[in-house]
């Protein structure tokens, strides 16, 4: 269980930071010029709708029923 978790977080980090990288790409710009923080939290942002899905298709149960 607690692979399945790491797991789960490993991936939808790893799917926010990339996403977003192409989300600041497509509208033109850079990270740096975007920003850090909004980098960041439209990242994080990604990573837990992404993380909300794989938690009932992994079943990791870290949401409550």
């Amino acid at each position: 269980m607690l692979v399945k978790r790491i797991l789960l977080v490993i991936i939808s980090l790893g799917f926010g930071v990339v996403a977003t990288f192409g989300i600041v790409l497509a509208i033109g710009t850079t990270p740096q010029v975007y920003g850090p923080i909004y980098f960041t939290f439209t990242a994080l942002a990604l990573a837990i709708a992404l993380g909300i899905w794989l938690d009932k298709f992994l079943g990791t149960k870290i949401l409550p029923e």
